[in-house]
């Protein structure tokens, strides 16, 4: 079962890793994780037969991928050394002014004839609608897609986009709020969270007793 669609109207709910691993499929080489987190998606990957580097700078400890502390728009490694570069859902995290400077580190990085592979979310599903008030990422969601556009114009490359749809699922508000006050990336408070109109939207996405968030993910490699 394929768990991807070319059409963003046909996007389809699939758990992150699994729309992940059909698109990169297995493989070999290096592959570097940009924005990598605590690494559980770095040692994922791992089982798709890469050797892979996690960078982020809230990376925690474990293995089997190598995890290193570090920022996108800085890179701590050599040019040319990684077959494949993923930010996975981390591009519209680095400050705006930066994320031009991220997408040229990751460019820098990888070897000669290496892929560029770009996840990131669209401002479309309950999921945005919920957050909105709290955590608005339209702007630097938007922003994020046109530093991939201008990359690919410059560069002249091949792009090959597909889409999934992200689901979260709560049983109550209670477990949202501690999810979103959990994510290292917060900016908010809990009486942010708290609003009404938050209540309001978060209630109306309940489906068969527990509560679901959708959000439509782009998935974007970049050849040359």
């Amino acid at each position: 079962m394929s768990w991807l669609n070319v059409d963003a109207a046909d996007a389809v709910v699939a758990r992150p890793i699994d729309a992940l691993r059909e698109f990169l499929g297995t493989g070999s080489g290096t592959l570097l994780d940009v924005g990598c987190g605590q690494g559980t998606l770095s040692d994922s990957l791992v089982q798709q037969g890469y050797r892979v580097t996690g960078i982020d700078p809230y990376v925690g400890f474990g293995m089997p991928a190598l995890r290193v502390c570090g920022n996108a728009h800085a890179l701590p490694m050599a040019n040319n050394v990684f077959d494949k570069v993923l930010l996975h859902w981390s591009l519209h995290h680095v400050p705006d002014d930066l994320m031009g400077q991220a997408i040229r580190e990751a460019c820098r990085v990888l070897v000669s004839q290496g892929i560029l592979y770009v996840v990131e979310p669209e401002p479309v599903g309950s999921s945005q609608v919920v957050s909105r008030p709290f955590h608005d990422e339209t702007k630097v969601q938007a922003l994020a897609a046109a530093a991939v556009d201008q990359l690919v114009l410059e560069k002249g490359a091949h792009r090959r986009r597909a889409y999934y749809v992200s689901e979260d699922r709560y049983p109550n508000f209670d477990f949202f709020v501690d999810d979103m006050m959990s994510r290292a990336y917060n900016r908010y408070q809990v009486e942010d969270l708290c609003q009404d109109v938050v209540r309001d939207a978060f209630e109306a996405c309940r489906e068969e007793g527990e509560y679901r968030l959708r959000h439509r993910i782009r998935m974007e490699e970049i050849r040359w």
